[in-house]
């Protein structure tokens, strides 16, 4: 499958990622669910368009974003939209190459599912 990949947004004018451990309870950015003391974490500080932001990432959605990346040719994805994001790459892909990516929404949405319901996602048609 031949795709050309051109994300449509500025990249930020510096980007820190790192993965501590929660020490006191936090939120997903991407599915609401409760950060636990204990759990480790994405923790990003970014800068764009001179404005400054930070996200707490849980390590489900980590993991999530890290399957669709290797199972899809081009993934755009932002902070606060991934299950969204994730749900219109795994579409696209499966529209333009249906032979290609058999199972392919199949794998996301169980990744979504299990073992607990992520309550902001819309199942895809």
């Amino acid at each position: 499958m031949s795709i050309d990949c051109a994300c449509d947004y500025d990249p930020p004018e510096f980007y820190r990622k790192r993965s501590p451990k929660a020490r006191k309870e936090h939120r997903c950015e991407e599915c609401n669910r409760p950060i636990k003391p204990g759990d480790r974490y994405e923790y990003v500080t970014a800068k764009w368009e001179g404005y400054l932001s930070s996200f707490r990432t849980c390590q489900r959605c980590v993991d999530l974003r890290q399957w669709v990346k290797n199972n899809v040719p081009c993934f755009c994805w932002t902070h606060g939209g991934l299950l969204e994001d994730a749900e219109e790459a795994v579409s696209e892909a499966c529209y333009r190459a249906p032979e290609e990516t058999v199972g392919l929404r199949f794998g996301l949405l169980r990744r979504l599912h299990e073992p607990v319901l992520l309550p902001s996602f819309s199942v895809l048609r």
